[in-house]
């Protein structure tokens, strides 16, 4: 990817992604690679250059936005596993919002977000880790299925056929439901619309969630099991999670010019 970025308020900037292949039950690829460099973009340059200097020091990418596929690449490792319950949050079936109470011992998305600005601050020089873990579960707590509920799996045990093609409702808003293919345009039009919607963009990852959770809650109340379903019946959603990307990456430019910023 170019690294000779162009202004963040520019219409419509491509943004080419070396799509990469991972588990099922993760937010796509492209999708973390949108949002990490929706939020590279976005920092102010101070915090840009320290993001470099700890992608450089990784030696496991080249751009942020790659190395933000990071944590889904290791958690099947022998030394990472334990990470692999960060990438979401279960809730009761009647909860209407999250709790820091609905976080296991052993921990989730909402609790591992603030532990990664912990440890940037501790040390942005180094802890490239955190950065990586950092950018992708932004990512994750804003999808819908990341926040949702144990009895099916965050709707992996939920199935579905979407286009003929048997599937399941986390797979559907993992990879189908943001339909990128390689690239996404940012413009000025989607920005400006989560000003309008009221959309804020401080709060806590409790707060975030919870926003996730009410639209997993009208995808719960609308879903039949093994319905059929066409790119037809997903382009509101495709918008909506479309806005929900770049809302992703404005918050996540905010927390990393708090971590790494003067």
């Amino acid at each position: 990817m170019n690294n000779n970025k162009t202004v963040w308020a520019i219409l419509a900037v491509v943004f080419v992604i070396a799509v990469q292949p991972l588990s099922a039950q993760a937010f796509s690829y492209a999708s973390h690679a949108v949002i990490c460099d929706l939020a590279y973009d976005g920092v102010e340059p101070d915090t840009r250059a320290r993001i470099d200097e700890l992608v450089a020091r990784s030696g496991e990418a080249k751009q942020f936005a790659q190395l933000c596929g990071w944590p889904d690449r290791v958690r099947k490792e022998f030394n990472q596993k334990h990470t692999s319950v960060w990438h979401y949050i279960n809730v009761a079936r009647n909860a209407t919002h999250v709790s820091k109470s609905a976080c296991p011992s052993q921990g989730c998305v909402t609790r591992v977000i603030p532990e990664m600005l912990r440890r940037l601050r501790a040390s942005p020089q180094d802890d490239w880790q955190a950065l990586a873990f950092l950018g992708h579960m932004v990512g994750d707590l804003h999808q819908p299925m990341h926040v949702s509920y144990a009895y099916d799996r965050g709707g992996n045990k939920a199935s579905l056929y979407f286009e003929g093609e048997r599937k399941n409702l986390h797979a559907l808003w993992d990879y189908d439901v943001p339909g990128l293919t390689g690239t996404l345009q940012r413009d000025r039009a989607l920005i400006e619309s989560i000003s309008t919607a009221g959309i804020p963009l401080e709060g806590s990852p409790e707060q975030w969630a919870t926003e996730s959770l009410q639209k997993t809650r009208s995808i719960y109340a609308d879903f039949r099991r093994n319905v059929r379903l066409s790119e037809d019946d997903i382009l509101e959603d495709q918008a909506w999670l479309r806005q929900r990307l770049h809302v992703a990456g404005l918050r996540l430019a905010a927390l990393l010019d708090e971590a790494l910023g003067n």
